[in-house]
């Protein structure tokens, strides 16, 4: 056997384990990416809906406070 250099069997090998990990980091950042996404619209969906209800309240009366207690 010719040790001087890689054979094809070690560069297909290689080749086969830089592409198993650039898609686990691929895979990795779509998900952060999915969930950073998904709570970023449900912070809009709540901050909308607080909004809707603090606009639907009525103004506010003043309390008279009773000090004879």
């Amino acid at each position: 056997m010719n040790k001087r250099g890689f054979l094809l069997l070690d560069a297909l090998l290689n080749v086969f384990i830089v592409s198993i990990i650039v898609s686990l980091c691929l895979y990795v950042y779509e998900a952060i990416n999915y969930a950073e996404s998904g709570f970023n619209d449900y912070l809009i969906n709540e901050n909308d809906s607080y909004e809707q209800i603090f606009n639907s309240l009525s103004e506010c009366e003043a309390c008279f406070i009773d000090e004879s207690d």
